[in-house]
């Protein structure tokens, strides 16, 4: 990198690396899976062509970034140095949320988190660190989401969510809707069973549940409390067959009278 801010510090070291405007939100893009030189350029209006390129070699350099050529249809993809960002950045988006909601009056952030128009991306990566956030334990599984018109494909393995573009990987379930439910959904306005409704979806009906709940703020809660009434109800139950169990044998060992 040509620039530095000469200190002994990983976080200046860190920021040496991925400071400049637009790195980050190369990044981001990247996140979903490749893309080409125009793909890109395209998704970050307001950046010129010989900087996305500046980027994109410094990118390559650090062995974050990789291009699978070097003609123009050259497609770039993160490495795995540059996957591992993927946790560390969700905690920023998420912390960005807290932050920007906090903060007392308007605001454009504030306009941008109360929006039913953003790009359909943007919500496959928002539903991604939501889900990082919210969900349960599941088994392992792939999903696949239309939303409005872009394909994408959810997997959920070994308890984390990892969103993609496309929708060519066999899934056990698919589920389609458009961005403003998906929005209105993490913000809680709708609650997980007026988004499946909403929704076209088939496959596995737990499954679906389940992508659902994982970003769909309270749902952590709401977990815990049905698994909280399931085990009440068991009790009772239970607690109902041994009252009958001590009745019956009472019965059998009093005396029969005359």
């Amino acid at each position: 990198m040509a620039r530095t801010y000469n200190q002994e510090c990983v976080l200046a070291y860190a920021l040496d690396l991925l400071g400049e405007r637009w790195t980050l939100l190369i990044v981001r893009e990247l996140f979903l899976g490749p893309r080409r030189f125009g793909d890109l350029h395209a998704a970050l209006p307001g950046i010129g062509t010989n900087l996305l390129s500046k980027r994109l070699k410094e990118l390559e350099e650090a062995d974050l970034v990789v291009s699978t050529s070097a003609d123009a249809r050259s497609k770039y993809r993160l490495s795995d140095a540059g996957e591992s960002m993927r946790p560390a950045l969700r905690e920023l988006m998420f912390w960005a949320i807290e932050y920007f909601m906090s903060r007392p009056g308007a605001s454009e952030p504030k306009d941008c988190l109360f929006s039913n128009d953003l790009q359909p991306d943007s919500v496959a990566l928002a539903t991604e660190m939501f889900a990082n956030k919210c969900a349960q334990p599941h088994a392992n599984y792939v999903l696949q989401a239309m939303i409005d018109d872009a394909p994408y494909t959810y997997f959920f393995m070994n308890g984390e969510m990892t969103a993609r573009r496309g929708g060519d990987t066999p899934a056990v379930a698919k589920f389609a809707t458009d961005v403003a439910s998906m929005l209105q959904a993490m913000r809680g306005e709708v609650y997980i069973e007026e988004s499946i409704e909403r929704s076209q979806w088939s496959g596995d009906a737990e499954v679906v549940r389940h992508f659902v709940a994982s970003f769909t703020p309270g749902a952590d809660i709401a977990f815990e409390v049905s698994e909280f009434i399931k085990t009440r109800e068991r009790e009772k139950v239970a607690a109902s067959l041994r009252t009958r169990t001590d009745l019956g044998v009472k019965q059998e060992s009093e005396p029969a009278e005359a």
